[in-house]
């Protein structure tokens, strides 16, 4: 009788244990802890290259600062990963994330060929690319108005980007995501 009295109550301590850990989110650690502001996050672009439309609406994309094109050389880049509403992969790449500031931020024409565009102060060097491993569109012009800037952790603002052949315009509050699209 004492035996099976033990075991109820090993059971209800479990089941109220279960209960509890059900009940609450995990808060994470390392970049799963790392939680966008008043409960907003994402990207959201839209605009046209080469006479096609596009656009993104993300509220998970990825965000990686390190080398993002590692077959051109060593270097930093600060990347957003995402799909367009089509399915698409699209990617933002800013080659000199050093000049990454709070405030506004030009985007500069510049020639440099990654992993030199590191040492370009003027602006910012941005490139969008529309699949893995795909030739990149350099922007030749724009600029972005960065809210929040917080070193790999945090990157909120607006921004407006003139291609060769089209631009595009959006908002953004990217945080680290764990994993890529």
């Amino acid at each position: 009788m004492i035996h099976a009295a033990h075991r109820a109550a090993a059971a209800a301590v479990m089941l109220c244990a279960l209960l509890a850990a059900c009940g609450t989110g995990e808060a994470g650690s390392g970049v799963a802890a790392i939680q966008p502001r008043d409960g907003r996050s994402g990207l959201q672009l839209s605009g046209t290259l080469d006479g096609r439309q596009f656009a993104v609406n993300d509220g998970a994309p990825v965000l990686r600062l390190g080398d993002c094109d590692v077959n051109d050389g060593a270097d930093v880049d600060l990347c957003f990963f995402t799909r367009e509403l089509e399915g698409g992969f699209f990617g933002i790449v800013v080659e000199n994330p050093d000049v990454v500031r709070p405030g506004v931020v030009e985007v500069t024409q510049s020639r440099c060929a990654s992993p030199h565009c590191d040492d370009v102060t003027d602006g910012a060097v941005v490139e969008v690319q529309f699949a893995p491993g795909a030739p990149r569109v350099r922007a030749t012009g724009g600029r972005l108005r960065l809210t929040t800037v917080e070193k790999g952790r945090r990157y909120a603002g607006t921004l407006h980007l003139t291609l060769p052949d089209g631009a595009f315009s959006g908002t953004f509050e990217v945080v680290p995501r764990p994993v890529q699209p």
